[in-house]
This record gives structure tokens, C-alpha cells and sequence, in this order.
């Protein structure tokens, strides 16, 4: 059965992100080792949710929906550590700070995705972003997980038929 499909949105590109990363992986652990079935879910569902990364530009995509819950619930985790774990004196020591930072936190991101947010299909779907994103996760998390974040990118763009340099 061949799949194909005629609108790309995020579920055709988590689908394909998925696949192709789980087929990848599989082939590449079991040249070199046992394949694990849960090490190959996890890299394929980091690819999945990769895929929506492009379309963070773009105010109704399922990515940007999820990143706005997960911003506001980072901001609140960050802004909770503070209140009840840290011994700061001053204006952190108050009610206030952990609000501060949790509104800072809030603005910070409106900034970065209200002002400063480029045209859809622009920036985001780089080739430079693409590596850019993959470096960054392999220096947050490792090499296999910046794999897993370049398949399920550049998946998008490639699905998309949206490959630009710059």
C-alpha cells in the first residue's frame, strides 16, 4: 500500500517524520548492534514532533500550539522553582520575583514569535535552520536525538518541496 498525500499538514508530516526515521534507525541499529524498540519510539516520536519546527512561523500550526502550552507551562515550572526553592534576597525572595520572571519569560516569547516572527515558509524552511536546529538539539541532547531532529526537519522541507540555503 502506498501512502500519498496531497496536503501537507502536520499530521502527513509527523507520519513521514515517524517512518522515515524509524526505517533509517532501524537499518542503522541493526548493522552495528541489537535493534531496541524503545530507543527507535523515542527517536522516531522526537523526528515526529521535529517536523513541526518549520511551521513555528506560521500562528495556527499544530507546533506553535503545542510550543505556546509548553512555553506557558515552562514559564510557570521556572517561575514555581523560584518561589518555593530559591533563598535569593530581594525582589526574588518575594511573590513578585517568580511572577517577574514567569511575565518575562511570557514577553520574551511573544517578542521572539509576535514582532519578530518571519513570513511563513521563509526563514524556517533554510537549510541553514535545518543544521541550526540539529546543532543545537546535539548540544543539548546528543547526537542521536540532533539525527533524529534533522530527519524529522528536513523531512518537512522536503515534503514541502520548500528547499532553500538562506
Amino acid at each position: 500500500m502506498i501512502i500519498i498525500f496531497d496536503v501537507m499538514n502536520w499530521k502527513s508530516h509527523t507520519l513521514i517524520a515517524f517512518f522515515l526515521s524509524l526505517a533509517i534507525f532501524y537499518f542503522v541499529f541493526s548493522i552495528r548492534e541489537a535493534v531496541q524498540i524503545p530507543q527507535l519510539l523515542i527517536l522516531s516520536i522526537f523526528s515526529a514532533l521535529s517536523a513541526l519546527v518549520p511551521d513555528l512561523d506560521h500562528d495556527i500550526s499544530k507546533g506553535r500550539k503545542l510550543l505556546d502550552a509548553a512555553v506557558i507551562v515552562f514559564a510557570f515550572g521556572i517561575a514555581a522553582y523560584f518561589y518555593f526553592f530559591n533563598s535569593a534576597s530581594g525582589i526574588f525572595s518575594s511573590f513578585f520575583g517568580p511572577l517577574i520572571i514567569f511575565f518575562a519569560i511570557l514577553g520574551f516569547y511573544f517578542i521572539a514569535f509576535k514582532i519578530l516572527k518571519p513570513k511563513h515558509r521563509g526563514a524556517t524552511h533554510t537549510f541553514v535552520l535545518c543544521f541550526a536546529f540539529s546543532v543545537l538539539v546535539y548540544l543539548i541532547a546528543g547526537l542521536q536525538l540532533a539525527v533524529a531532529g534533522l530527519i524529522g526537519y528536513f523531512s518537512h522541507l522536503l515534503a514541502d518541496k520548500e528547499i532553500k540555503i538562506l
